[in-house]
């Protein structure tokens, strides 16, 4: 089963939305350090996250100083801390220990650019995936990087890039970056990730989702679970 996590939620319409289409994740972007148009502040995402339902899970995306991350995750609560910001291998392995400690996953973004690049400190998507593996993290995001937009950028990911680090670690990887209705069944194909993480593929305008959008991804997925056409 192809889990999905929609991202960059900012009211509880869509809340409610992406609930009843049946996706597995709800994603929140809360206090990032740079301007994107789903930002949420801690008690606004705290807010939504406290109508998401048993047996769905809440994931805050953020950025930042350890101490920052910290903060976010003691006011929200959620489930799982999306780590997408610039953070280095030794902020990666701190969080990853001290959410742990308040019983929040921690998952780690590679953001990867069109010359193959991590914008990370370890610029090798292989030896990135590696280092973070050692890490308490639970998962590691695949996701696509340009200068002007660190996330939700529309641009799909090298396939080639993501399996070399699917065959590189023990962890779930789960592909972002350009995802929708169109295209995701035969990237689902190709690359059989853990999960799917579609923010921009499924909206209507800059922070707010669009039903028929996210109602045709999720019959996709749940049809290329069962092998059906579509």
């Amino acid at each position: 089963m192809t889990r999905v996590k929609i991202c960059g939620l900012t009211n509880e319409d869509d809340v409610a939305l992406c609930v009843k289409a049946g996706v597995h994740t709800v994603g929140f972007v809360v206090d990032f350090p740079v301007p994107v148009p789903w930002n949420l502040t801690k008690a606004e995402a705290g807010s939504l996250i406290d109508k998401v339902p048993p047996f769905v899970s809440s994931c805050v995306v953020t950025g930042g100083p350890v101490e920052q991350t910290l903060a976010v995750a003691k006011v929200t609560r959620p489930d799982i801390v999306q780590l997408h910001f610039q953070e280095t291998l030794v902020e990666v392995k701190e969080l990853a220990h001290l959410l742990g400690l308040l019983g929040i996953k921690t998952i780690k973004a590679l953001r990867i650019n069109s010359d193959g690049k991590c914008a990370f400190e370890i610029p090798d998507p292989a030896i990135a995936a590696w280092a973070l593996a050692e890490t308490e993290i639970s998962a590691v995001v695949v996701d696509s990087y340009t200068t002007t937009r660190p996330g939700g950028t529309g641009v799909t990911v090298d396939l080639s890039t993501f399996k070399t680090i699917q065959q590189g670690i023990d962890l779930p990887v789960i592909l972002a970056g350009g995802l929708n209705s169109e295209n995701v069944l035969q990237i689902i194909h190709e690359t059989n990730p853990y999960a799917v993480d579609v923010l921009t593929g499924v909206e209507k305008g800059p922070g707010r989702k669009d039903p028929a959008k996210v109602y045709r991804f999720m019959q996709v997925i749940k049809a290329s679970d069962v092998g059906e056409k579509v």
